[in-house]
């Protein structure tokens, strides 16, 4: 491995290391100017970080002349039984006999699709899940909505996308969902670096999904990626509305899953992130970014832990968009503790109320 590495050229190692600056709005030119990996993912803004470094990492070669391999495939699923589908075209459960419709290029991979549910209506939804099924929310999220996390530490999309790529370095060439995708900030911006096979984007609101796949449409680049030249092939660019409390996908089938501010929106964490274990292969990582409680700002979450249990016992500040606010030791706990994955692979980046954590499935 050695010799081969240092038989590379500057120019070559760089060109590797390349992710998208940024992804063009519709209805703008896109910008093509890229930006090397390792100045990205340094912020001026300095955060509190665990991070392991993946500045050592050998990133794989590709021979121009060589034939391409098979693309991944996405491995879809009933949501009712989990029988995976045999093709991504073809949602019809050959064991439940439920079908799945496909309108408007998302799959709707919900258990009430098709208006399945009927007479049957489900216990009102808290305010975070409610509200982003909004229309008049999905339009603005991206026009004002998301950049407004700045007031809590978020260091903007940009940032938080190579903080992402960071952590996912391992599932580069694989298959990444990325899941309570909101509008597809980061779906775009994971599609267009060309470090994954295949891209997810999924969403709980019909609304969120239409908006993802209107911004990707006026994408040249992106609306090419969600067609598949073979029918028993995936397209690299997928869109499915489903719920994180039931991902429809084969355990085991998903190479990392990706959650951008979304965590305070889920009515039950734990049973979205038991999921999210069950989905990932052996290895997988889970990246997620997400809202401290306000007492994070004051100092170590050992000196902080009795005063956040007040504040998130009170209920202030859990109104609108958050179901709940979070400490670091709820989210180390939750993930390494309750759903399986590796205690030591916990890392993170810090600012204020702002954190982004990655978690590793243990490797059999």
């Amino acid at each position: 491995m050695g010799a081969e590495k240092s038989q590379l050229s500057t120019p070559q190692r760089t060109a590797m290391l390349l992710i998208p600056a940024r992804v063009h709005a519709p209805g703008h030119a896109p910008v093509t100017a890229r930006v090397p990996r390792r100045s990205v993912a340094t912020p001026k803004r300095v955060l509190s970080t665990k991070a392991t470094s993946t500045d050592d990492v050998s990133l794989p070669t590709t021979d121009a002349n060589a034939p391409s391999p098979k693309q991944p495939r996405v491995h879809l699923a009933c949501p009712v039984c989990l029988t995976p589908f045999k093709a991504v075209n073809c949602q019809t459960c050959t064991k439940c006999n439920r079908s799945f419709p496909t309108e408007s290029g998302i799959i709707d991979l919900c258990l009430d699709a098709g208006n399945a549910q009927g007479a049957y209506k489900e216990p009102p939804q808290k305010s975070g899940t409610k509200l982003f099924q909004n229309e008049l929310i999905s339009r603005v999220y991206e026009n004002g909505w998301r950049q407004s996390f700045a007031w809590a530490g978020f260091p903007g999309e940009d940032e938080e996308t190579a903080y992402a790529m960071e952590y996912m370095v391992g599932a580069w060439g694989g298959v990444v969902l990325d899941v309570s995708c909101g509008s597809g900030l980061f779906s775009r911006r994971f599609a267009a670096s060309g470090k994954f096979a295949t891209v997810v984007a999924s969403d709980f609101s019909e609304t969120m999904m239409t908006q993802t796949r209107e911004y990707c449409l006026g994408d040249t680049r992106l609306r090419k990626m969600m067609t598949s030249e073979h029918s028993d092939d995936s397209p690299s660019l997928v869109f499915v509305k489903a719920d994180v409390g039931r991902l429809p996908f084969a355990s085991s089938s998903l190479d990392a899953v990706h959650a951008g501010a979304a965590m305070h929106c889920w009515p039950s964490p734990s049973a979205a992130v038991a999921e999210i274990s069950r989905v990932l292969k052996p290895g997988g990582v889970f990246v997620a970014s997400t809202f401290l409680d306000p007492t994070a700002i004051v100092g170590n979450d050992e000196m902080t832990q009795q005063l956040s249990g007040l504040f998130k016992d009170s209920g202030v500040g859990t109104g609108g968009a958050f179901n709940q606010f979070f400490s670091e030791m709820e989210l180390r706990d939750l993930t390494t503790r309750m759903c399986g994955f590796e205690k030591k692979s916990f890392a993170r980046k810090r600012n204020r109320q702002f954190i982004m954590f990655k978690v590793t499935k243990p490797s059999l």
